[in-house]
């Protein structure tokens, strides 16, 4: 074997070890990136089916009083929750005319805790929802929630001015609240409800649960009145 040819062998050599080395890096590379691929899927798999393990809303609310809020004693024989929309009109109906009604027979008296679960029918009411949450800070929510009502139709409402002025209204204090509206502080316990009131049967609004039996839609008072008084006469 003369030098030339010598050198074009070892030059063939050199070459088939910089193309072998070069695949072992490809597959390092490769399989570097469907490790990152895999483990990122699992991760968003996992967040956007994380669901409460409480086995009702009442329980949920409980186990999350960040994302809720309550009036009445704790103790209370019967539990109503309520899940409504701010754009809702049955909504609408059901706080302005009957919730009032509801509210001085059966809470003020000691015998109804109400809950309230701020929701979410689309993603243009997710904000006041939030901001029900900001408002409920200052401890102020059932105002809030039914000045959002008050407020439906309006070119106000399901806006940051409209949220603005019914904090005013309420004498929040608006740089506190402000900045909670605006941080989206309460977006992601929104979105939280909005999965445990799915999985609770939760199909429309406004929706009740009263001691954990569902009743859908603005019943009459009179509805109200007769599952509550059947409830405390067993208690």
């Amino acid at each position: 074997m003369n030098m030339a040819t010598a050198q074009q062998v070892r030059r063939a050599a050199r070459a088939r070890q910089a193309r072998r080395a070069q695949r072992k890096t490809n597959w390092r590379v490769m399989g570097g990136i469907i490790v990152v691929a895999v483990m990122g899927l699992v991760a968003l798999m996992g967040l956007a089916l994380r669901t409460p393990e409480a086995n009702s809303l009442a329980a949920f609310c409980q186990e999350n009083p960040g994302n809720c809020f309550s009036e009445g004693p704790a103790d209370a024989p019967v539990t109503l929750v309520e899940v409504s929309d701010y754009n809702c009109s049955h909504c609408r109906n059901f706080n302005l005319q009957t919730a009032g009604l509801l509210h001085e027979q059966y809470v003020e008296t000691g015998q109804v805790r109400w809950v309230y679960v701020p929701f979410a029918l689309r993603v243009e009411t997710i904000p006041p929802a939030a901001a029900a949450l900001c408002a409920g800070e200052q401890g102020r929510f059932p105002e809030f929630h039914r000045l959002m009502f008050e407020m439906q139709g309006s070119p106000q409402a399901l806006t940051r001015d409209g949220f603005l002025l019914a904090a005013g209204q309420l004498g929040l204090d608006l740089e506190s609240f402000g900045a909670c509206v605006d941080g989206g502080k309460y977006n992601d316990a929104v979105q939280e409800n909005i999965r445990a009131a799915n999985l609770m049967g939760v199909r429309a609004t406004p929706t009740f649960f009263i001691n954990d039996e569902k009743a859908e839609g603005n019943l009459p008072l009179a509805e109200f009145q007769r599952r509550i008084d059947a409830l405390l006469v067993s208690q």
